[in-house]
Order: C-alpha cells, then sequence, then structure tokens
C-alpha cells in the first residue's frame, strides 16, 4: 500500500517501523507556502504507528519533519518517498538505490535515442497507445452521448496520420491535435465543465484542470515507483525529450495511462458527486482542492491502484500498478531482444 500524509507533523522511525506525529497547527499555517513553526514541544497531536513492511512508497502533502535515520531505514526496506507542494504538484523524490542494475540496458536505452528509427518506434507504440485508449473513453461515452461520434470520428483520424509520423517532433503534434479534440469533448458528459474547456497547467484555472494536474502528478509519481523496481534508467526517454530535473522516462511510460487511470477517475467523481465546485478554493490566479477533498481523492486514487483488471496476455488478473510496471517490462524486452512493442491498451 502507499502511506499519505496529509496533515502537518513528525515522520520517525521507532522499534524498526514507523510513527507519525501530527501536529496541531493553526489553518494560516497549514495552507502557507513559507515553513511552519514546529517545535517539538507543540506536538500535541496524535501518534500513529505505521508497518513499514506493508508500504509501497510515501507521499508526503503536508509540512512534514523527518531526519536521515528515517531516511538511511527507508532506503534499507526500499521505500520511495515523494514529495509535493501545497499545490499538489510533484516537486522531488527520495530514492532507495536502485535495487537492479544492468550497464548493457542502460547502453541499449542510449544507443535506441540515438537511433532515429528505433526511438520512432517507441515513441509510435507510446503515442498510438494513448489515443487508441482515449478513443476508447469516447466509445464508451458514444453509445450515451451521439455528439461525441464526430470527436471519435476525427480521432481515429489523427491515429491513422500519426502512424505515418516521420519523427518524434512531429508525433507530438499529432498527440497535441488529438488532445485538444478529446479534452473538448469532456463538456457533454463531464458535470462542472466550461463549455470552453481547454487544457491550462499552471496554475490550473478551473476545478476540471486542477484535479488533471494533481491526478497526473500521482500517475508520475507512481510510474517513477515502478522504474525504481526495474533496471530501466529513468533519465532517458524517447517521446519526450530527455530533461534534467525530472525523470524522464516516466513522462513517457504514463502516457497510455491518463486516459484510463486519471481521466475516467475525474469522471466517475464528478459524475457521482464524490467531488465538486465547493471543493475547491481560489487561490493566486486559479483554484486549489481544499484538504479534505484531497483525502478523498487521495483515498479513491489508492483504490484504483489495487483495482484489477484482466490481462489478455497473461490471461489473469493484475492491478493498474502492475500494469504499469508490466509496460516497464515490455520496453526493457524491446530493447534487450527487439521484441514487438505493444503498450497496455483497453478494448473499444
Amino acid at each position: 500500500m502507499n502511506l499519505y500524509l496529509t496533515s502537518p507533523g513528525k515522520l520517525s522511525r521507532r522499534d524498526n517501523t514507523l510513527q507519525f506525529r501530527k501536529f496541531e497547527l493553526p489553518e494560516e499555517y497549514v495552507l502557507s507556502e513559507e515553513e511552519c513553526p514546529l517545535p517539538e514541544d507543540q506536538a500535541n497531536g496524535p501518534t500513529h504507528n505505521l508497518p513499514v513492511e506493508t508500504i509501497d512508497a510515501i507521499y508526503l502533502f503536508g509540512e512534514t519533519r523527518l531526519n536521515t535515520k528515517l531516511l538511511t531505514f527507508l532506503a534499507q526496506k526500499n521505500v520511495p518517498v515523494h514529495i509535493f507542494n501545497y499545490w499538489g504538484h510533484h516537486t522531488g523524490s527520495f530514492m532507495p538505490h536502485a535495487g537492479q542494475l544492468s550497464g548493457d540496458l542502460v547502453i541499449e536505452q542510449g544507443q535506441a535515442f540515438r537511433d532515429p528509427e528505433r526511438r520512432l518506434t517507441i515513441c509510435k507504440a507510446i503515442a498510438d497507445a494513448k489515443m487508441h485508449n482515449a478513443i476508447s473513453v469516447l466509445a464508451y461515452y458514444r453509445r450515451r452521448h451521439k455528439e461525441v461520434e464526430n470527436t471519435e470520428s476525427q480521432l481515429r483520424e489523427l491515429r491513422t496520420q500519426a502512424a505515418a509520423a516521420t519523427s518524434p517532433g512531429e508525433l507530438m503534434g499529432f498527440e497535441g491535435m488529438c488532445a485538444r479534440i478529446y479534452y473538448g469533448s469532456w463538456r457533454h458528459w463531464l458535470c462542472d465543465t466550461p463549455e470552453d474547456f481547454t487544457r491550462v497547467y499552471h496554475p490550473p484555472d478551473n476545478p476540471v484542470n486542477a484535479m488533471i494536474s494533481f491526478l497526473n502528478s500521482l500517475l508520475y509519481t507512481a510510474c517513477v515507483s515502478e522504474l525504481h523496481r526495474t533496471a530501466l534508467y529513468p533519465g532517458i526517454s524517447y517521446l519526450h525529450a530527455p530533461q534534467s530535473r525530472r525523470f524522464s522516462l516516466a513522462l513517457d511510460l504514463v502516457e497510455p495511462f491518463k486516459p484510463l487511470m486519471v481521466d475516467r477517475l475525474i469522471f466517475r467523481l464528478f459524475n457521482q458527486g464524490d467531488i465538486a465546485k465547493a471543493d475547491f478554493a481560489p487561490h493566486s490566479n486559479g483554484v486549489l482542492l481544499k484538504d479534505d477533498a484531497r483525502r478523498r481523492v487521495l483515498q479513491a486514487w489508492d483504490a484504483q491502484l489495487k483495482t484489477t483488471v484482466k490481462h489478455p496476455a497473461l490471461n489473469r488478473s493484475v492491478s493498474y500498478r502492475q500494469l504499469i510496471r508490466l509496460d516497464c517490462y515490455k520496453l526493457i524486452k524491446h530493447l534487450l531482444e527487439a521484441a514487438q512493442l505493444q503498450m497496455y491498451r483497453i478494448a473499444y
């Protein structure tokens, strides 16, 4: 399981397990970007003992105090720590030493990036899976909203054109056009979606954009955790240009899962009334999830990671978290054995 800490407090090691002591702070400290004063003598909140053996990763959203003894302990247990700012954006991760290392694989990753044909093959596999899954989402809603038929046809045509792209840049152009059309269709079935809805990143200008950004960050960190459990080097990517301050391979590998894990969860939360406009507060030039709503979203997200689906190739049920790792293994097999690469996709 994942451990999500949304309240301010101190996380420490106690008798070969974890202990979290909550701090009771005024609201103005909790919502501030500035460092919160957390004197030890005011640590008057409840204490929770947390079994470290059951924790896959730790997500820090509140003002949390920790020390190097704790980090050493987490490294021994191979538990990564992902840190988010008060906007809900991922700002960094503490990653234990990789459990698997393969110089041959890293060399192959680099050679595949340098080879235009090999890189384009990987890019097309990722982009095609994302477009396929977006079309699958539209096909589901088309049965109840006939207005979506034209949008679905447009995406199918763009997918066909993208298959003939001759460079990652051209492919990204088709993917961008596909995304604009896809997001523009959400208003037909998603509650509280503006008529002229477009994707806005920093800062998100409405509740839907705020949810997309927040859940995309959670998906990215879930992929970072899964990459860490393989021998892939996360700094060499193909569809996205390699970046110096992000695990850019995770940016590639999450693309096919955005329609499946992020978008469908947003539709469910809004349309079932679990999240509404009242759960967002205006902040600066955008909107921000309130603390209580963020906890509900995290609970729904964690449940989704554990949700199982039937894997056609394995003929057994696997969780969404495992599906991400399986796509990592597919890429490894493609790089080392030249196996055909097809990222995960759902049926129409």
